[in-house]
């Protein structure tokens, strides 16, 4: 029998599982790419609707696992860097690694010295790299059209910030009604904020205030299909991104060193099951670890990880 002390089995396992699960989120952020730019391309299509900085971040996250992934983030921050939103980029980079918040100063480096884009002075950070040849013959634009790019297009159309990001997340919804703090935590941005940015919203008839405590807001989509191109009964879905996408990178930051007790390594596990499933819930089916304790929770968290890996994979 292994020794709880030095036990390689489980760590072998989960470095496995956590290498698959970054490969299948390589492969779900260059699907969504594909669906708001020109320059990726690939047979499948998205659906759920791409929520840029989450996707950016994402990308950072998982770059060494699809190696198209730095270019396209290159080309996207010296050519459509206006389309993301600075203010929020930072919020949800907040729930990242350090390795990911040093990728998205960079980004803003290539976004205000080539992109002059002056928005990201304040991320900005670091030198200038010299840029490859290949990075500067390759170009790329948005894409407006299908339920994936709605997000954009309706930055495009109303500015980009709180009103548009909270439209396409009602939206997503399918008629759900979504408190200001829900919409808060989904979009990332301060509920402050998206309190007044709703009510602005509702006053111009763009959502539906609903006659709950607390206040809540739905969109009826039959007012958005026509003008943005999607069926009303079966909208483009919300998913949660930016939790996903945190999950992984913290995954990813974890595995480099992976402890050798199956003990340390299951109170490790937990630790990020705690911090992270929560926002994962209503996406991901993660399993109940609740009154699990030790080791025991180890073969559990192998079920989550193959749970991220078949969600990357099936909701694109």
């Amino acid at each position: 029998m292994l020794s709880s002390k030095s036990s390689p089995l489980f760590k072998q396992k989960i470095a496995k599982a956590i290498a698959d699960l970054r490969d299948a989120t390589a492969r779900a952020a260059w699907v969504q790419w594909s669906a708001i730019f020109t320059f990726p391309s690939t047979r499948q299509r998205a659906s759920a609707i791409v929520d840029p900085e989450a996707l950016l971040l994402g990308s950072f996250a998982v770059s060494s696992d699809e190696r198209r992934l730095p270019t396209v983030t290159y080309l996207w921050a010296r050519y459509q860097s206006s389309l993301l939103s600075v203010q929020r980029a930072k919020n949800l980079a907040a729930r990242f690694p350090k390795g990911v918040q040093e990728e998205l100063s960079r980004f803003a480096l290539i976004a205000l010295h080539e992109g002059g884009d002056l928005r990201w002075r304040s991320l900005a950070a670091g030198s200038m790299k010299t840029t490859s040849e290949t990075g500067r013959q390759k170009h790329g634009s948005p894409v407006l059209e299908g339920p994936a790019s709605i997000m954009l297009r309706l930055r495009l159309g109303l500015g980009v910030g709180i009103k548009p990001d909270a439209v396409a997340y009602l939206i997503g919804l399918a008629g759900a009604r979504a408190t200001v703090q829900g919409i808060a935590e989904a979009t990332g941005y301060y509920a402050r904020a998206v309190r007044r940015g709703v009510e602005e919203l509702a006053a111009a008839g763009f959502v539906e205030p609903r006659p709950t405590a607390p206040a809540s807001y739905r969109v009826d989509n039959r007012k958005w299909a026509d003008l943005l191109a999607f069926d009303a009964k079966d909208p483009p879905a919300w998913r949660s991104w930016a939790s996903f996408y945190a999950f992984v990178a913290a995954l990813s930051e974890w595995a480099v060193t992976l402890p050798d007790s199956d003990f340390v390594l299951a109170s490790e596990a937990r630790d990020l099951l705690l911090k992270y499933g929560s926002a994962l819930e209503g996406s991901v089916r993660l399993p109940y670890i609740e009154g699990t304790t030790g080791e025991a929770l180890l073969p559990l968290f192998m079920d989550a990880l193959k749970a991220c890996s078949e969600w990357a994979v099936g909701v694109v």
